[in-house]
């Protein structure tokens, strides 16, 4: 069985480098690929297709998460 996680990782860290993920208050994001995406990464919820039609966590849910985390590390560093 393929793990479809690993790519959807995989383009969120792409996402992140490329500065597409907008963070905003209360576990909110925008998130830009395709078109901008809003996201809320606390509920894992995003608007776009993957997320909504096959209700998976999809890249932009992925990025706003890690994207979040990394900067919560760096402000506790």
């Amino acid at each position: 069985m393929y793990n479809t996680t690993i790519p959807r990782l995989e383009k969120a860290f792409k996402l992140i480098e490329e500065k597409q993920v907008v963070l905003l208050q209360y576990g909110r994001a925008v998130v830009h690929g395709t078109k901008p995406y809003h996201v809320n990464f606390t509920l894992e919820t995003c608007e776009c297709p993957d997320h909504v039609e096959g209700g998976f966590k999809c890249k932009h849910i992925w990025a706003a998460q890690l994207h979040h985390r990394k900067l919560t590390q760096e402000a506790y560093q």
